[in-house]
């Protein structure tokens, strides 16, 4: 049994029809078990705001609620782990590991370890375009998605 630990870009590609968008979207469907922490709920949806924010002279009135409106049909096909001071506690032995990275990713590795206490790293598959966290989680003992 595959998990797929999915970060905030792939599904922010898709719901802002980026270049890489349909990749993302056939990732996600070929994914049956996805799994992410809560930090993947705060970075997209503070991420859809500051893009409604920014651009809200050139877009739609609707914008904002049609993207948390489908935002919200990933998050719930997501089984999520909190961040909590367990987390901490399961990883400070990855401290020097984990500062090669920005620090929400690091936090999104970090929930990937914590869960790989109860899963082979193996059986975790980190899905994300952002290419340093992919090489550090390669680095880490966890797979991440061919098809990116």
């Amino acid at each position: 049994m595959t998990l797929y630990y999915f970060d905030s870009s792939l599904i922010l590609s898709i719901l802002f029809n980026e270049t890489r968008a349909e990749e993302a979207l056939n990732i996600w469907r070929n994914c049956p078990i996805r799994v992410s922490s809560v930090l993947l709920k705060f970075e997209t949806n503070i991420s859809i705001r500051r893009r409604y924010k920014s651009q809200k002279n050139k877009i739609s009135d609707d914008w904002l609620e049609n993207k948390l409106a489908g935002l919200n049909k990933f998050l719930k096909d997501v089984f999520f782990t909190a961040i909590d001071e367990n987390l901490e506690n399961s990883i400070s032995g990855y401290y020097e590991e984990l500062s090669e990275c920005k620090s929400l990713d690091a936090i999104h590795l970090a929930a990937a370890l914590k869960i790989s206490a109860k899963y082979n790293r193996n059986q975790i598959r980190i899905c994300s375009f952002d290419n340093n966290m992919r090489d550090l989680a390669l680095r880490l003992g966890f797979e991440i998605n061919d098809s990116m």
